[in-house]
């Protein structure tokens, strides 16, 4: 740890600040989601998630972006978490990256700037920035974070603290592969049908089977820290182990929302999960800064007491 001493002075933990926020933004928006249903006015909840919805998962996104990148700083460089760090800080761009494209510069709101420059170009320039923006926030992000978690699993197996894998490890990697050759054999049916809408549709394919790596990975490494206690560390990757499990289930709502029937309640529980799911990633580093700062003031105040 290279910079414990520019760490905060002691305040209100950032878990539980961005949990508190999180809240009094859900609740705000249960109560708007009640209003709306008893008045008819679909509009108030629509505005909502459009607008203080937009900017809360570009807010959140942002927050683990900084709080990634203050994990990584925090590491000495021989530390192969500092390696798995700067992964994760990388991913974490990505869905700060990604938020802003599909939220601000790919929406058709009153937030985009490019509402406001000349017709023509910006409906095209609009649809571009919501593809790449699913791009960053699927593949990219998934593929960043997939390989910062490996350094971690690395990292533990290499202090033994996970020294061999249970059977039902081995089972859910088996389950991995099948779906992966499954989603293969349907890539390659789509292929030669030629129903394939363009390059986008093509490079949004691994989203599936990378979430899966991903809760592998997650389960993987909680399974050893779990054995040491229900600790800052073990917070830190369950929550992101809980991020990748909304970020999967937001994306279920959203195609069952794109199916047809019902799709307001899929598509509004849609956004519950990606709130959650960008809540947990902001707080997977705050628990390690936290767990960094009470060592941090836990060693000055055993310095002090054996001064006394």
């Amino acid at each position: 740890m290279n910079a414990l001493r520019k760490l905060w002075t002691p305040a209100p933990p950032l878990p539980w600040l961005i949990g508190a926020v999180t809240a009094a933004h859900l609740a705000i928006a249960l109560v708007i989601a009640v209003v709306a249903g008893l008045t008819g006015k679909a509009t108030l909840l629509v505005d909502f998630l459009r607008y203080p919805g937009a900017l809360f998962l570009v807010s959140a996104s942002t927050a683990g972006l900084w709080l990634s990148w203050r994990c990584w700083r925090e590491f000495s460089k021989s530390d192969l978490l500092r390696q798995a760090w700067l992964l994760i800080m990388w991913a974490a761009g990505a869905q700060c990256l990604g938020s802003v494209c599909t939220q601000v510069l790919g929406a058709y709101t009153h937030l985009n700037p490019l509402m406001y420059t000349s017709t023509g170009w910006p409906a095209p320039a609009i649809r571009l920035f919501g593809r790449v923006g699913l791009l960053m926030n699927g593949p990219f992000q998934m593929t960043l974070l997939a390989c910062g978690l490996s350094f971690v699993l690395r990292a533990y197996r290499r202090s033994g603290l996970f020294p061999h894998m249970a059977r039902w490890v081995w089972l859910l990697a088996a389950a991995l592969v099948m779906y992966t050759v499954h989603e293969a054999r349907l890539v390659q049916t789509l292929l030669q049908t030629g129903k394939v809408s363009g390059g986008f549709q093509i490079l949004g394919w691994p989203s599936d089977p990378l979430l899966i790596v991903l809760l592998f990975e997650a389960l993987c490494i909680l399974r050893p820290v779990f054995g040491t206690g229900w600790g800052l560390i073990a917070k830190c990757w369950g929550a992101f182990a809980a991020g990748i499990a909304l970020h999967a289930v937001g994306d279920i709502l959203l195609w069952v929302a794109w199916q047809g029937s019902p799709p307001e309640p899929a598509r509004i529980l849609g956004w519950f999960a990606w709130f959650l799911a960008g809540t947990a990633f902001a707080l997977g580093p705050a628990y390690q800064l936290e767990a960094f700062r009470q060592a941090l003031y836990g060693g000055r105040d055993a310095s002090a007491r054996r001064a006394a």
